[in-house]
């Protein structure tokens, strides 16, 4: 019997979990993705996606190319992708994305930036626009 070894890419990366009732305070970076489920206070930076599930408290500055939410977010948001506001999400700050995605019922306010990546729209220098582009506010309909 042969054993192969697996080539890890960073798709297959170990994703981190902040679990429910846990706290995090302070400025953390993770290699691929991760989940915070808990409260965390701080930065967080992530190179895969960054999930705050239903569960989590975040106030803080969240930094990677994915970014969804479905619990509650008090600070800015940077993704180099897109950000994903889920059904029961609560955001209050700025977001900085190429894509947004707001379901319904979800709720946000704060600015949007438009954040222009490397494809046929981008800059020479492939800097965002910081330009403030929608102030926006939608609530759950009852």
């Amino acid at each position: 019997m042969r054993w192969h070894r697996r080539n890890q890419t960073e798709s297959e990366t170990s994703a981190a979990f902040i679990t429910e009732g846990s706290e995090l305070v302070g400025t953390c970076s993770f290699n691929g993705s991760v989940v915070l489920s808990g409260h965390v206070k701080g930065e967080i930076h992530a190179t895969g996606t960054l999930s705050v599930g239903r569960a989590g408290r975040v106030e803080a500055r969240l930094h990677a190319p994915i970014v969804i939410i479905e619990g509650e977010v008090v600070g800015s948001i940077m993704a180099t992708e897109r950000i994903e506001l889920r059904e029961h999400a609560r955001v209050h700050g700025d977001l900085e994305t190429p894509a947004l995605i707001i379901e319904e019922s979800a709720v946000f306010e704060g600015q949007t930036k438009l954040l222009r990546g490397h494809d046929g729209e981008a800059r020479g220098d492939g800097a965002a626009d910081t330009r403030p582009r929608a102030t926006a506010f939608a609530a759950a309909s009852s």
